[in-house]
């Protein structure tokens, strides 16, 4: 009779943590609702790409890691690793939990997505470091540029103070470029600056670009570059919170599956018998298949309703 109530126990145990998971997920998506709307907005400026709605779903998923990839100036060599390293990752882990060879191919199986979870988090950390840097020489450009009213010179100060800090590497810009085409090839301004504003793949920088093309024609206009720099960080601050928030989502499901599967060890220990049935029988391989099955699904949830607001 108490071994009935025991494995009732462990049951119902089971369930709430898969209850947990649904429940994590939904928990993200009211968390989202803060900043869905200007998700929204943002995503209402983006260029639809009218090729796109002709690719398949395999070829928009190597769609999105190449982007990843491209962000962390990686090749695909680089995400196959990752992917290696998670699968055997999973085989350990399933092993050591379920000691059994078939439970632990599909644990690796089922930890293979993860390592699109982590070039995402790469990715969006080397994004983060990229619009940093771009504001901040947009901000020591547009400083410069309101005391001297020269474009070339404002440029330069930026390139001065960029190699103080670079101590012993010299790490060549489009700014660099920049100077060097108005210095010893072309001496036209603009062309040089609509060659620079196609250079760098943010609508901010596009647009401040583009009203300093206006500027070497009226200098008044420079009062408008300081509101586009603002814009920019005022977008960037926001991504900073979305990313936070969406950080804290993946751990607490992440918590949350661990929890769950970690009632399955402790069973072993607790009693062994029991352990044997969930984890040697039919039934009961059908049982721990279905929760990682669950995992996956809620995971590929917590991942849709989690989205950047913008990209590099």
């Amino acid at each position: 009779m108490y071994e009935d109530l025991y494995f009732l126990l462990v049951f119902i145990l089971i369930l709430v943590g898969m209850f947990l998971i649904f429940w994590d997920s939904l928990a993200g998506q009211e968390k989202q609702i803060n900043v869905s709307f200007n998700k929204t907005m943002a995503k209402a400026k983006r260029t639809k790409i009218n090729a796109e709605t002709a690719l398949n779903g395999y070829e928009k998923i190597w769609l999105r890691i190449d982007a990843l990839l491209l962000r962390l100036k990686k090749k695909r060599k680089y995400f196959f690793t990752v992917l290696m390293i998670f699968f055997c990752s999973g085989i350990i882990a399933g092993f050591m939990c379920f000691r059994d060879i078939l439970l632990s191919l599909i644990s690796g199986i089922i930890f293979m997505p993860l390592s699109y979870l982590f070039i995402m988090f790469r990715a969006q950390g080397a994004t983060r470091k990229e619009l940093e840097e771009l504001e901040n020489t947009m901000a020591i450009i547009t400083n410069a540029y309101m005391g001297n009213d020269d474009i070339v010179r404002s440029v330069e100060t930026y390139i001065k103070e960029k190699n103080k800090y670079d101590e012993g590497s010299i790490k060549i810009t489009p700014f660099d470029e920049f100077v060097s085409d108005i210095v010893l090839i072309n001496p036209n301004v603009e062309r040089g600056l609509d060659i620079l504003a196609r250079k760098i793949n943010n609508k901010h920088f596009y647009e401040w670009v583009k009203v300093l093309i206006l500027c070497s024609k009226d200098r008044r206009l420079k009062f408008a570059l300081q509101p586009i720099v603002d814009a920019m960080g005022d977008e960037k601050r926001m991504q900073i919170e979305s990313d936070t928030l969406m950080s804290a989502t993946w751990r607490n499901y992440l918590a949350t599956v661990a929890a769950m599967f970690s009632i399955i060890p402790t069973l072993r220990m607790a009693q062994e018998s029991w352990y044997l049935i969930l984890t040697q029988t039919l039934l009961g391989k059908m049982f721990i298949i279905l929760m990682m099955v669950t995992a996956l699904i809620t995971g590929g949830y917590v991942m849709w309703i989690n989205k950047p607001i913008n990209t590099l």
